[in-house]
């Protein structure tokens, strides 16, 4: 975004503030003063006074007319139009504006809008500016500017922007003591000391948004726009408003000073202006990470440590900038590094998951042995009493466990442990009884229960399988007996519907869960309704209201192990109840073993 041409550029500027029939209006001799050095000044368009008509109190609608056509014709870059007087309405409702002899019943005697836009709209220039400050302006944005053909729709013109001081049925407001009327006040306030934590060169649309906030503020009439072909980003003038820096910014500066200075070219024009170069190397804006890494590849090399200490500078001044626009820069880079890591977290969870799957194998592999061994020691008990306790003898002699040639020293009570030599067996007429055989059976339960405990404490988790995907995973929900599992959550504006399918084909018995559903303040009145299905078959439903926030505990048996879960949740909201959230925490399928396999 440029300023005009001056060469290139025209401006017409007209006021009447001394009336026959109306009030006077002192304030605009003053307007038309402040725009013309406005106009003709270095921080905007520039102009030579010959090329900025100034018509005061004309008598007719002739020189204004007049004085429009010639600007027009030779403007081929610019043309700026500003009038500030009375705005006076015909019974058809167009737009007249007021000369010294006009009145609501002499409107003949007034500048009839649509033929000055009439002559506006033959200007060849790019770039076409219209500001009114007077009564009614908003009319000149109607459909009444002309047949079928509004001010802002000419078609093949690069920019064309109209500013009103006020709505169409509203009055403008030249306030009594003032120096200028509250309008073009306001806009050469604007213009001059520029707009706090605004572009480098003010627009047309950002000159307008500052100008309507502070009359608002004020409580005066609100000024209207109209913009057509990008209109709005006509530049008017340098923003001239310098911000003190902030202890982080200046901070960032005296180390970007001390880059700069190693760069083999000009850094001013390193970005082709030097304006904004000047401000980041003052700390009145803060440098982007782009301007940083310019300066990298223009010979400013630096050592990694100083690299990533300016770096870390940028950001904390990014972060506490004034302006919004510095800081979402700042917040952009915090979401990449942020889902970096992640990605990362995401690779080492895949690693672990793998180890647990192999550790997972191995446990169900010993649970295995024990099971063949129970098998073992069953057949035992069915044998011939000497035999079996001469294995049970051979069997405490060498525990599971202890390597070959190893001898334990003592017993149980009730159990003897005979010492055993090379080369001996167990001597004549001596057994353990049917009190040895029972103690090694409550021994190898005691391993069973420890091995089973291992791999049956806790439960199966149900994973996300299909349908709407959870907006967050999150981990385990904190209760009492700390389940485990993730907790699912989504942000549901209608109705949601996910399914979820067993970790481990183990699984049986109970299918358990949380279900939290949390509705915006206000809504405690709408319903929301859940169902749980199973395989496709409905096995819990209900519905909840009254409550901004409700808990559903779900325990159901199963008869068999399932293979698909779901759930599906919607409700009655709309208006300002946008959506509700709901919370599935640590889906889960509970474990059972008996203790002696059948």
């Amino acid at each position: 975004m440029t300023l005009p041409d001056p060469a290139a550029s025209r401006a017409v500027l007209i006021g009447v503030d001394k009336y026959s029939a109306l009030d006077d209006l002192p304030a605009v001799e003053k307007n038309l003063i402040g725009m013309e050095e406005l106009l003709m000044g270095p921080g905007s368009w520039g102009l030579a006074r010959e090329h900025c008509a100034v018509l005061s109190n004309p008598e007719s609608h002739v020189p204004v007319f007049d004085a429009v056509r010639a600007a027009g014709k030779e403007a081929t870059d610019a043309l700026f139009v500003y009038f500030a007087g009375h705005g006076l309405p015909s019974p058809q409702l167009n737009l007249f504006l007021g000369l010294p002899n006009s009145h609501s019943g002499r409107l003949y005697d007034s500048v009839d809008y649509d033929q000055l836009r009439s002559l506006i709209q033959e200007c060849p220039a790019r770039r076409r500016v219209v500001v009114l400050d007077c009564c009614y302006g908003g009319m000149a944005m109607h459909g009444r500017m002309g047949p079928e053909l509004p001010f802002a729709d000419l078609i093949g013109i690069e920019g064309t922007y109209l500013m009103t001081a006020s709505a169409a049925q509203k009055t403008a407001m030249a306030p009594e003591g003032e120096h200028y009327t509250a309008f073009t006040g306001e806009l050469l306030k604007a213009a001059v000391k520029g707009v706090p934590d605004g572009p480098e060169i003010l627009d047309m649309g950002a000159l307008f948004t500052h100008v309507r906030r502070e009359l608002r503020a004020k409580d005066r009439p609100v000024p209207q726009q109209w913009a057509g072909e990008l209109g709005q980003h006509i530049a008017l003038s340098h923003n001239s408003w310098t911000p003190v820096p902030g202890p982080e910014a200046k901070e960032y500066a005296t180390a970007l000073r001390k880059a700069a200075s190693r760069a083999d070219v000009d850094v001013e024009q390193l970005l082709g202006d030097p304006s904004p170069v000047r401000r980041y190397l003052r700390g009145q804006s803060v440098a982007p990470r782009e301007f940083v890494d310019a300066l990298s590849t223009h010979g400013a090399v630096l050592p990694p440590a100083a690299l990533t200490r300016l770096h870390t500078l940028r950001r904390a001044a990014q972060r506490t900038a004034p302006d919004t626009q510095t800081q979402i820069l700042y917040w952009q880079e915090e979401v990449e590094l942020l889902r970096s890591r992640l990605e990362h977290a995401g690779t080492y969870s895949h690693t672990i998951e793998s180890e647990l799957t192999a550790a997972k194998e191995r446990v169900r592999q010993l649970d295995t042995e024990v099971r063949v061994l129970q098998g073992q020691v069953e057949r035992l008990r069915e044998e011939k009493p000497t035999r079996a306790e001469a294995v049970v003898e051979a069997a405490v002699a060498v525990p599971v466990g202890e390597p070959r040639g190893r001898h334990r020293q003592g017993g149980s009570a009730g159990l003897e442990s005979p010492a055993v030599e090379a080369g001996s067996g167990p001597k004549p007429g001596r057994s353990m009884g049917c009190g040895g055989a029972s103690a090694l059976l409550a021994a190898l339960a005691l391993v069973y229960l420890t091995i089973v405990g291992i791999i049956s404490v806790g439960s199966v988790a149900l994973v996300y399988d299909s349908g709407r995907r959870p907006a967050l995973v999150g981990g385990p929900v904190v209760s009492g007996d700390g389940p485990d599992g993730p907790q699912y959550m989504w942000d549901v504006v209608e109705s949601v519907e996910s399914v979820f399918r067993p970790d481990d084909d183990a699984a049986v018995d109970r299918l358990l869960g949380v279900l939290t559903v949390s509705v915006p303040k206000g809504c405690a009145d709408r319903t929301v309704h859940w169902r749980i299905t199973v395989d496709g078959k409905s096995v819990d439903e209900g519905s909840l209201t009254g409550k901004r926030e409700h808990r559903v505990t779900v325990d159901l048996a199963q008869r068999s192990v399932p293979g698909k879960v779901g759930l599906r949740a919607w409700w009655d909201g709309g208006g300002s109840c946008e959506s509700f959230g709901l919370v599935l925490g640590t889906p889960r399928l509970s474990k059972s073993f008996d203790l002696i396999a059948r």
